[in-house]
């Protein structure tokens, strides 16, 4: 700790300054925001919820059900992190009645919430403002106090004294995240004035227009949450409500509390290729080439999206976080479309155990097809079924016994590459089927009698295995095709249109993936056969974490040849596999990374002494480097001096035969190779 820190002033003990500061808290801004719907908006309204009521998937009485909900969810959006309305304010909103309010267009009970929330935030900015002005008698970072994290579970506020103590404890919070990241305390004081002067600056640029989709998208999303209405202005950027697809960098984002939130990394794209960036970071600052970086927390998501896209070819520097006490971290990329090159396909040998037994991987990181080319004639044209045709001649050259499809954090992408390529694994047959609203149910399958590949394989899929590849792993598993390891996967099962309004568009759900044995990957996604540690907190990541996902279910199954029952062997194979991860210095390393990540994700409150979370930082840092130190012991390499060596460690590219998941699935397959020789030709 710093001197400088050290002559932090405890600030109870001067009761004059947490008067003035605390008295901010109450006075509104003498310009107090005034929300009303315009008439558009209100019809628009009504429109929404009669197309919604029409045309979606769900039925009338899936609806009813959770209109419920809908006043909560519509308050959530208001104020996700329960910051500033209290449970008094809510009192006089009928809560109840606010899906009433939507489908009648009467909108001026939320708006007047919504200008109370955009009130109390300036209020809030006055208050931290007039705090930071004090300079370090401001901040109090002695005491033994804590913050509960908060979320839309956590209960409203009952008294503004509450919402006070909540502020300054918020406040507190910010100034310990950047004096952890090593910057001064006078460093830290100017930074998180720029800060809240921006914030104050974007609150009050705030647009009717941001209001009312904020409100339409919270009762849509009832329906569930892939349904959501796309504003004019948004159409390109996509859906704020929800998430965004950058082609700057490939990335994915979303919005959480104050912070913009890396969801998923798209492959091909340079954050993927680069590897820094990772899901669940925060995005706490951008910067251009070699400009200063601009914080950017509390900014609007679209405005952050901005921001980070420029042209092709130009650098963007962006400050990361993992989480509250983690390092900042710098990552310079350069803007590049995604590349169909890097998203195609690829193979690799692993030669597994004391006699070197060849088991090929193909990775495929989304489902693609150049469907210009095709169209244009084309003979060479990229997909995913032509590429892995290529790449299972290659590895049958390499005289492999077995493949394993590796299908990690693909989202999916075309659903008909899904099914061709299931088709090179059995002669022909259903892989998947769609129903829509009314209970019409289109089949799609392989007609082809050709098979690339009749060997052993298996597939390995993990959380963010989504949509087109729950329908391969699925079919894989109902036709006994081959072995399912992994974690359980994202569980997305429907399917979204676009349907032009009055203004704008409505995005929504119109139909349901099931599998050939009827039952559906909605929400539940594809259960492994074997199931493997998880750095993804089902509760956090995943269709069965969001409240109104449309549920699981199943329909009539389909006739066709099971070809085997790996199923059967599964228990010996378990029995295996746990002797086996017990000695195997990379796969204990896993256990013990994703049990660490779940701890610390699991908090509920983090602690406002500086000096406590410095010892909590150091405490974790030394974990992390003794799990990876003890794995290098046992794998006889050098060990580590000191985190920041892990963390370049962590940055270079990953050598699959250190990739713990993707090494226990070859040694998996050939266990079940050793007990069903028959496997070497279905």
């Amino acid at each position: 700790m710093t001197d400088k820190l050290r002559k932090l002033i405890v600030w109870h003990q001067f009761p004059i300054f947490r008067a003035l500061a605390l008295a901010w808290v109450m006075v509104l801004p003498s310009h107090a925001v005034v929300v009303e719907p315009t008439d558009a908006e209100r019809r628009l309204a009504q429109l929404i919820a009669e197309e919604l009521d029409q045309r979606h998937l769900a039925s009338d009485a899936l609806f009813e059900a959770r209109r419920p909900m809908v006043g909560e969810m519509i308050l959530n959006a208001i104020d996700p992190s329960r910051s500033f309305l209290t449970s008094t304010d809510l009192l006089t909103a009928d809560v109840a009645r606010l899906p009433d309010v939507i489908e009648q267009g009467q909108l001026e009970s939320i708006y007047r919430l919504y200008g109370l929330m955009l009130n109390r935030s300036e209020a809030r900015l006055d208050y931290w403002l007039e705090t930071l002005a004090l300079g370090e008698t401001g901040l109090n970072l002695n005491d033994d106090e804590s913050l509960p994290i908060r979320d839309r579970t956590a209960p409203w506020l009952k008294h503004p004294s509450e919402l006070e103590d909540l502020w300054r404890k918020q406040l507190e919070n910010q100034a310990i995240n950047l004096l952890l990241a090593d910057r001064s305390i006078d460093d830290t004081i100017k930074a998180l004035v720029r800060r809240f002067e921006s914030q104050k600056n974007r609150l009050e640029q705030t647009r009717a227009s941001d209001v009312f989709a904020a409100v339409i998208n919270a009762y849509a999303s009832a329906y569930d949450p892939h349904t959501s209405y796309l504003p004019p202005a948004d159409s390109e950027t996509f859906n704020i409500n929800m998430s965004l697809s950058l082609q700057g960098i490939g990335a994915v984002l979303q919005t959480e509390d104050e912070f913009t939130k890396v969801v998923s990394l798209i492959p091909g794209g340079p954050a993927e290729l680069d590897g820094r960036l990772k899901p669940a970071d925060r995005i706490l600052g951008v910067g251009q080439d070699n400009e200063a970086i601009e914080d950017v927390v509390g900014w609007r998501l679209d405005e952050v999206v901005q921001l980070i896209r420029g042209p092709k070819g130009s650098r963007v520097r962006i400050e990361v976080q993992s989480g509250d006490d983690a390092p900042h971290r710098e990552i310079v990329l350069i803007r590049d479309r995604v590349q169909l090159e890097e998203q195609s396909a690829k193979s690799t040998v692993l030669e597994i155990g004391p006699e070197n037994k060849k088991i090929g991987v193909i990775t495929i990181p989304t489902f693609y097809s150049d469907f210009t080319a095709k169209q244009a004639g084309d003979p060479n044209y990229r997909s995913t079924t032509r590429d892995v045709r290529r790449l299972i001649n290659e590895l049958r050259e390499a005289k492999v016994e077995g493949i394993v499809v590796d299908l990690r954090n693909n989202g999916g992408g075309s659903l008909q590459e899904a099914y061709e390529l299931f088709g090179l694994f059995i002669q022909r047959g259903p892989v998947v089927q769609i129903q829509s609203a009314g209970g019409r149910t289109d089949v799609r399958g392989d007609r082809d009698p050709e098979i690339a590949w009749d060997g052993p394989m298996a597939v390995l899929v993990n959380r963010l295995s989504a949509s087109a590849s729950e329908i391969f792993a699925g079919a894989m598993q109902d036709y006994g095709r081959g072995l399912v390891l992994g974690s359980q996967t994202f569980g997305k099962g429907t399917v979204q249109a676009l349907l032009p309004i009055d203004a704008g568009q409505l995005k929504l759900t119109i139909a349901k993936f099931y599998r050939i044995s009827g039952l559906s990957t909605q929400h539940q996604g594809v259960v492994p056969d074997i199931t493997f540690p998880s750095a993804f907190d089902p509760t956090e990541i995943g269709e069965s974490a969001l409240d109104t996902a449309l549920p699981w279910d199943q329909i009539r199954s389909l006739r066709y040849n099971q070809l085997d029952m790996p199923q059967a062997r599964v228990p010996t194979l378990v029995d295996q596999h746990q002797a086996r991860i017990a000695r195997d210095p990379n796969f204990v390393a896993l256990i013990e990374r994703t049990e660490r990540a779940r701890a610390l994700s699991n908090a509920e409150s983090v602690s406002l002494q500086l000096a406590q979370r410095q010892r909590e930082r150091e405490a974790n840092n030394a974990r992390a480097l003794a799990i990876e130190n003890t794995r290098r012991t046992a794998l006889g390499l050098p060990a580590l001096a000191d985190f920041s060596d892990l963390e370049s460690e962590d940055a270079q590219d990953p050598d699959p035969n250190d990739d713990a998941s993707l090494v226990e699935s070859a040694r998996i397959l050939l266990d079940e190779i050793a007990i069903n020789p028959r496997l070497a030709g279905l």
